[in-house]
């Protein structure tokens, strides 16, 4: 067997020569001039701070919950109440009421006055809901006046007429 020895180039040869030593002593120096790239990051951040609105803080928006443990509201009504009179027969005594808006109608003057207190009663309405009496035109007065007093009877406060 024979040995053979490699001798190392000399362009990869120790700190005397080389091609890293020559690359080195022949290649020029690159600088970058980073003056003008911190320039323009300053630029960006003066024009994004000129720019930029700024808005409070949120922060913490309080709520309060109710103290009578969630009970719902009544809700004030959406209409007045129409009490409506119509004569049934034009020489007779007989009359009829309807309300607007309720299926059940009274049938004489007592049950009305019951009636206006029973929807008193209902989530939304008290004694200052309106009630207004709209009489037919062939209604005879003491009609009118009879409802009127039912609707006294059951302390409503607001009551009015209309025509028609």
């Amino acid at each position: 067997m024979s040995q053979t020895t490699t001798q190392p180039d000399t362009d990869e040869a120790g700190p005397s020569g080389g091609r890293r030593a020559r690359r080195r002593r022949n290649a020029s120096h690159i600088v970058l001039n980073l003056a003008p790239m911190i320039d323009v990051t300053f630029l960006l951040l003066i024009f994004f701070l000129v720019t930029t609105t700024f808005k409070r803080a949120e922060g913490v928006l309080t709520s309060e919950l109710p103290k009578d443990a969630g009970a719902p509201s009544a809700a004030l009504p959406i209409s007045p109440v129409i009490v409506r009179i119509t004569q049934l027969d034009p020489a007779g005594d007989d009359y009829q009421i309807n309300i607007d808006n309720y299926t059940r109608a009274p049938g004489t003057f007592g049950e009305l006055a019951q009636f206006l207190v029973d929807i008193q009663g209902n989530p939304g309405f008290d004694a200052k809901t309106p009630v207004v009496i709209f009489p037919g035109a062939d209604v005879r007065w003491d009609h009118v006046v009879n409802c009127w007093n039912a609707a006294v009877r059951a302390k409503c406060e607001n009551i009015t007429f209309a025509g028609g």
